[in-house]
């Protein structure tokens, strides 16, 4: 699809009416219908592969096809969506939910308790290929009262289970015969959301259209564009030009937006941190003490302030944005000489060339970052030169994401963080258990007492018992880090100026969520 013919144009009544009848014969009936008054152009970082919300994670476009049990609200609460109301047990191992009764699939059919257990069945299904089953072990059991009722029984309490059915349901009636895997739906998805799809493009844009029989608030929007433009500085150059209206922008591009520019940048704040995750396959870091040196070697204050331009904030702990929290600021703030100290426990001495050495072998690793993500790649050249004065040898190493396999590379520059419970981005990212092909834990991190620490935090039934547990969780990490946390990132969203209804509210991984009120979205 081009872009340009793409976006909304809006003409005169009369010259509408002018050039309709101009291009009409004697049978020929005029007609608007091909007319966009309003459609938001969205330039996309990735290409979207497939739409479903049970093989894919962190794409805009699910929760605009497909609607979960609940939904957030704009303080990262849980809210009813296709769930209208809930009970849960005494004992918090049974929630029976009961679902709204005017909430129905594309083709007409139903939404009932079946597509419930469907969908939820097919997350813990081993033949599946999501990288999310973790995130639903606790349930034990799913089964339909009613047509309209489902009951989840669980092994133990999961307090976190509201906030991961924001899942998209899935239609039983379409997919029970289909592999999930390796289905047509995935590509020609019908969904039960505020938007429907309309046409998926060659060059890889999708476009959506407003469902009229979607149960909640209409979208003011008629249609929503998703287009893929992984330059940065394209989708910047689109944004001054018009053809599109919204897109992630870096921070080092905010010098060149004016005043008079037809967009406008929004600055959200967001739980999205970086960091470099270390590969546990690899000896050099099989010891703590150099992985402690490394984080007090990185001045984080420095390169919120220079590097992100002031938009963002250091970065200590995974949970730095949840009321989890367990502060780590002063465990690891910028001490080199705390870094050189511990290197030296370790038994590393300085060579001839000023790397460290140990046993013949040099303190050297790559550090691999995606090339199309430029703050990731200058990330990564500045840990490199704030390393070398201890005598580590980081060696830089952008590449392309089909180029990049993480359980083989020494190091990569990782982009995690999420705004939702604090089990969401910790048990799946941390646990031994999510080790493997498709999973998550990705640098082979394992440690008895963080798994310990976290299975109880996911499963104990009070608040402040959790808030404990992810304390200690965070406090044993810092002892013994996975990542060396680098900063936290504030979403940079150019918006056009026609556009109303982006939110303040706080944003997940890589800015993920920023569409979560689209209903509400609209274009003058």
């Amino acid at each position: 699809m081009n872009i340009k013919r793409a976006k909304s144009i809006l003409l005169p009544l009369s010259v509408t009416s002018m050039i309709l009848l101009a291009g009409c014969n004697s049978d020929q009936v005029p007609t608007t219908s091909s007319v966009i008054t309003k459609q938001l152009v969205y330039g996309t970082e990735m290409e979207i592969e497939q739409v479903n919300p049970v093989l894919d994670e962190n794409q805009e476009i699910d929760s605009l096809i497909f609607r979960g049990l609940t939904k957030p609200t704009e303080t990262n609460e849980v809210a009813p969506d296709l769930a209208k109301a809930w009970d849960i047990s005494p004992d918090h191992l049974i929630y029976t939910f009961t679902l709204r009764d005017d909430a129905k699939w594309e083709d007409g059919q139903p939404v009932t308790a079946e597509d419930v257990k469907f969908t939820l069945d097919k997350v813990r299904d081993p033949q599946t290929n999501t990288p999310i089953a973790g995130e639903f072990s606790e349930i034990k059991l799913v089964e339909v009262l009613k047509e309209n009722e489902v009951k989840i029984t669980l092994s133990n309490p999961f307090p976190p289970l509201l906030d991961k059915l924001k899942i998209g349901i899935l239609p039983k009636h379409l997919l029970q015969n289909e592999d999930i895997n390796t289905t047509d739906f995935n590509q020609h998805p019908v969904g039960n959301g505020p938007f429907k799809l309309k046409e998926w493009d060659r060059d890889h844009t999708i476009t959506l259209v407003r469902n009229d029989n979607y149960y909640g608030t209409k979208p003011k929007l008629e249609e929503v564009v998703f287009t893929p433009i992984p330059d940065p500085n394209t989708r910047a150059l689109q944004l001054k030009t018009g053809e599109i209206d919204l897109a992630l922008m870096e921070p080092n591009q905010m010098k060149s937006v004016k005043k008079d520019e037809k967009f406008v940048v929004h600055t959200i704040p967001t739980a999205d941190y970086r960091a470099v995750m270390y590969n546990f396959r690899q000896p050099l870091f099989k010891d703590a003490k150099v992985r402690q040196a490394m984080s007090f070697a990185i001045d984080r204050e420095a390169i919120v302030k220079g590097m992100l331009f002031g938009k963002g904030e250091a970065a200590y702990g995974p949970l730095q944005k949840s009321w989890a929290n367990a502060p780590q600021r002063e465990r690891y703030a910028y001490h080199p000489e705390k870094a050189k100290a511990l290197l030296e426990e370790a038994g590393w001495k300085k060579g001839s060339d000023g790397v460290l050495v140990k046993d013949g072998k040099r303190f050297e690793f790559e550090l691999v970052s995606p090339i199309t993500d430029p703050v990731r790649v200058s990330l990564a050249n500045i840990v490199a030169q704030q390393m070398k004065p201890l005598g580590i040898s980081v060696i830089p190493k952008p590449l392309d994401w089909n180029a990049i396999k993480i359980d083989e590379v020494d190091a990569f520059l990782i982009g995690w963080g999420s705004e939702f419970d604090p089990d969401d981005h910790t048990y799946r990212i941390f646990h031994s258990s999510q080790i493997g092909d498709g999973l998550y834990n990705m640098g082979a991190y394992r440690n008895a007492k963080i798994d310990e620490l976290l299975t109880q935090a996911r499963t104990a039934d009070d608040q402040e018992k959790r808030k404990e547990l992810y304390g200690q969780f965070q406090q044993e990490l810092a002892l013994d880090p996975s990542f060396n946390f680098l900063v936290y990132l504030d979403a940079l969203y150019g918006v056009n100026k026609k556009v109303s209804g982006i939110s303040n509210r706080t944003l997940g991984h890589h800015g993920f969520g920023v569409l979560w009120n689209i209903e509400e979205w609209d274009k003058q």
